[in-house]
């Protein structure tokens, strides 16, 4: 586009200069000086209507040059729309480059859009809630009347302050399909979510801050979270096969005793066993409690070292009858493990307290076991690998539901408010 020729005429309202920067292409201006709109299809340059409108400074100015796509543009008109029945503005810029022709920059709330004329027809456009278009499915966003508020520069079409039209919106994240029907023509326009900053760059402008989500704008992690997901419950899977594999649960011993209430107090003890090789233990306690506790101090002592470990098990099991039925609470069995023990010879004490001892007497099970699968280290391990993917799919959601709050079409698992 470099040393185009600007065209450039005197306005038959108020002799000011206009400029054409798509000359042949243009058929109307707004001329700067008093917002006339001025016929440009030919050379008598009639003026289709006077009207004043307050000069105001626009985001890009008219004139000014970028690139998108690799290719250079050049913003020659600007056209401001609002929604006749809610408080909803947007700008749309028209681009125009000799050897590309024209494109749309749509502006609404900080978020940006470049949108292209499409000369195809869709069917059901504009009636429909869901469209199908190059293979993908555009769903309904938004329907309304709008009506343009402010106009300036050039156009290849007739245009003027105070025009409708209806509009209906369709999304498949990041594009858009925007369907524009008046009584003359329809107009389809497919648009694609361009980033704030990367408007800035291309035509060397300071934007202001983006407000809410865009009806089109791609979701956080885009593409990436069905890998993150794949990659998250791969690494479950073999965070089980190895607690499935890496467990021998070999029982080292097996002990039951009974605990009679003239004995309330007594301590037991297993008799002496042998660790073959360093892990852990696990001790496995049973008594057949009702609306009972029991608490077991526990102590695993090396024959030859005396070196000692403690540890206290408690046991405790309630059930009944209220207004909401049975109920039960706790269990009837409990497990306790001791780290990483050294091989050797072992016997472990125990001094049991129980609530209440029935007159027969309180029967214990106790076995003990060898490199046991503990289950609690793979349930923080599968907590910590899914935490990531979690958190990013209850970010998603919330990201769609900001999408959605201001649609009167949002899917059912999105409204989170509606009284329907």
């Amino acid at each position: 586009m470099a040393g185009k020729q600007v065209k450039s005429f005197e306005c038959p309202a108020c002799g000011g200069q206009v400029e054409l920067r798509a000359a042949g292409h243009t058929i109307s201006a707004i001329c700067s000086h008093c917002s006339s709109l001025i016929d440009t299809a030919n050379d008598q340059f009639k003026i289709i209507k006077k009207d004043f409108q307050q000069s105001r400074q626009i985001k890009i100015p008219i004139g000014t040059m970028g690139i998108l796509d690799l290719v250079k543009w050049e913003v020659i008109g600007y056209v401001e729309k609002k929604d006749m029945a809610y408080p909803a503005f947007w700008e749309e810029y028209l681009l125009f480059n000799p050897y590309f022709g024209f494109r749309f920059l749509v502006q609404a709330e900080g978020h940006w859009n470049l949108a292209t004329v499409i000369k195809r027809d869709v069917a059901l456009a504009g009636s429909a809630s869901e469209l199908q278009f190059d293979n993908e499915k555009y769903s309904v966003f938004c329907r309304g009347q709008s009506q343009i508020q402010y106009v300036m520069g050039e156009f290849y079409w007739r245009i003027r302050k105070g025009d409708q039209d209806s509009y209906s919106d369709y999304i498949a994240p990041p594009r858009m399909l925007s369907v524009e029907k008046n009584p003359q023509e329809i107009t389809l326009s497919l648009a694609e979510y361009l980033p704030p900053e990367e408007v800035e760059k291309a035509f060397n402008v300071r934007l202001a801050d983006t407000t809410g989500v865009a009806p089109n704008q791609p979701p956080p992690l885009a593409g990436v979270l069905s890998e993150i997901w794949k990659t998250a419950l791969w690494a479950l899977f073999i965070a089980f096969f190895i607690q499935i594999i890496s467990g021998s649960d070999t029982q080292l011993n097996s002990t039951n005793l009974y605990i009679y209430q003239h004995e309330a107090g007594k301590s037991f003890s297993t008799p002496v066993f042998t660790v073959p090789a360093r892990a852990n233990l696990v001790v496995y306690s049973a008594a057949p409690l009702q609306n009972n506790w029991m608490e077991l101090d526990l102590t695993l002592s090396n024959e030859n070292s005396q070196k000692a470990y403690a540890t206290t098990q408690v046991i405790e099991y309630y059930s009944g009858y209220d207004s909401d039925g049975y109920w039960t609470e706790g269990s009837t069995s409990g497990d306790s493990s001791f780290s990483s023990i050294e091989k050797g010879d072992y016997r472990l004490l125990i001094e049991p307290a129980v609530g209440q001892i029935p007159p027969a007497g309180m029967p214990v099970q106790i076995q003990i076991k060898h490199n046991a699968s503990i289950w609690g280290n793979f349930w923080i391990i599968a907590f910590l690998i899914l935490f990531l993917p979690v958190s990013i799919a209850i970010y998603r959601w919330y990201f769609e539901y900001k999408r959605w709050e201001n649609s009167d079409y949002a899917p059912a698992i999105y409204k989170v408010n509606s009284d329907e």
